[in-house]
């Protein structure tokens, strides 16, 4: 325990940084598809979507989205997956939403397909 909270359930295992990974991926592609540049997501759906087996606890805390929104390792698949990771909190200062925008490197190349095609 450090400065009274677990380090370690704000971190994602193997198992979980994979089916994150796995989830991001495919995110990301269905983005790039869809030309969306950017999607926002409640923790009830991010958490289905990706199977985690986090608690909902940690889901809502601020610490788990920083350390992915800076693309702390492990937790770093967002970041990692093309992502800029922003987090909204709602009125009971636990985060509610979650926006993922394609970083640059994707932008870009999101651009250069929408020019391909006019």
């Amino acid at each position: 325990l450090v400065h009274g909270w677990n380090k370690k359930e704000y971190r994602l295992s193997v198992q979980e940084k994979s089916r994150w990974k796995k989830w991001a991926d495919q995110l990301r592609q269905e983005m790039m598809m869809s030309r969306t540049p950017e999607i926002t997501k409640t923790i009830t759906e991010i958490s289905t979507e990706t199977g985690t087996t986090k608690a909902h606890s940690t889901l809502v805390g601020t610490r788990f989205w920083t350390s992915c929104q800076q693309g702390v390792a492990p937790n770093d698949v967002l970041v990692i997956a093309g992502f800029e990771v922003a987090f909204a909190l709602g009125q009971d200062s636990k985060v509610a939403e979650v926006t993922l925008k394609l970083n640059r490197t994707w932008m870009d190349i999101l651009q250069r397909a929408a020019a391909k095609k006019r």
